[in-house]
């Protein structure tokens, strides 16, 4: 299975005094559950919720060195087997100082990047920003120096109008005869739950017109609206299915469905919410997954092209 987000990169910074721990972590994950390759990324707050929840300080951020750091030190300790087919990506671009930066994360592994978290930032509006703030003129310039370096743009967490400038930026190289890498990594469908992370029709058919793909989302509350995430009474495998089902409906096909995990259990220092925030823990996903599809009478073939075929095939063999 691939998974299409995980900040993994940033538990490894967070963790890497404690080697041992770390490679026991990455071999349990990724040689006996059967996840072979993900987007690993480094995700960044504001400087308040990075001290409070991560314990990162502010004289630690700096994007070019902190992936510099990671790469080396996933190298040093053999982190992650060759085996293990994953790209870097970068989750907030609010400390990227300079868009000439992205040559050197580019020789550093970044293959795909959020320029937006929840809030806006100097490039574009996240999906918690005011409504009309999208791309800025300084956002435009960013997106076209990321399809001219072949990284995937992932429109997860941009709000809408930022969703809709990076969508027509794309659209105009594409009829250049170009081919923008573009996708959504943790998004579903807002039609089953309207909340803002979610992805109206209209912008799940924009991302197929991109040739993308849209990574259900295993947290529950993007699944069904609600704050209860322990609820006796939802069944939140099958709410997590509806949303597969749904975006399949939508586009006559699977072709364009992938899946993520964003399992945060380990990230925050207060972790007991996120004990129980996802429908399936990463360690168990791929199993029960395959099971539930198949429950939903998916065949074989599609099931293998919504865990690991659709992405690898649209977006991992272009960046």
């Amino acid at each position: 299975m691939f998974d299409c987000h995980y900040d993994l990169l940033t538990y490894i910074w967070m963790k890497k005094e404690d080697k041992k721990f770390l490679k026991d972590y990455c071999d349990k994950v990724y040689h006996v559950n059967n996840i072979t390759g993900g987007i690993f990324n480094l995700f960044y707050m504001s400087k308040e919720e990075m001290r409070e929840e991560i314990g990162i300080t502010e004289e630690q951020i700096n994007v070019v060195e902190n992936l510099k750091e990671v790469k080396e030190y996933i190298e040093e300790n053999r982190l992650i087997s060759d085996n293990i087919k994953y790209i870097f990506g970068i989750e907030g671009m609010d400390y990227l100082e300079r868009i000439e930066d992205i040559d050197v994360l580019y020789s550093f592994g970044l293959r795909s990047t959020n320029i937006v978290w929840n809030h806006e930032n100097k490039f574009g509006g996240g999906s918690k920003a005011r409504e009309n703030y999208g791309l800025t003129e300084l956002g435009k310039e960013l997106i076209e120096k990321l399809i001219k370096k072949g990284i995937a743009i992932d429109l997860s967490h941009a709000n809408e109008k930022t969703f809709w400038d990076i969508v027509q930026i794309c659209k105009k190289y594409q009829e250049k005869g170009e081919n923008p890498v573009v996708f959504a990594s943790h998004s579903n469908a807002k039609a089953i739950c309207d909340v803002p992370r979610n992805l109206t029709d209209e912008q799940i058919l924009a991302i197929k017109e991109l040739n993308g793909v849209i990574g259900i989302v295993s947290i529950k509350k993007f699944c069904v609206n609600t704050d209860d995430i322990c609820n006796p009474n939802i069944d939140y495998e099958q709410e997590y299915i509806k949303h597969i089902n749904y975006v399949r409906n939508l586009l006559g096909g699977v072709d364009y469905i992938a899946v993520a995990t964003d399992d945060m259990r380990y990230y925050y220092m207060e972790p007991e919410y996120y004990q129980n925030a996802n429908v399936y823990k990463h360690e168990e996903i791929r199993d029960k997954l395959i099971r539930s599809l198949k429950k939903n009478n998916y065949k074989d073939d599609e099931i293998e092209k919504i865990l690991t075929i659709n992405f690898t095939e649209k977006i991992l063999k272009k960046i």
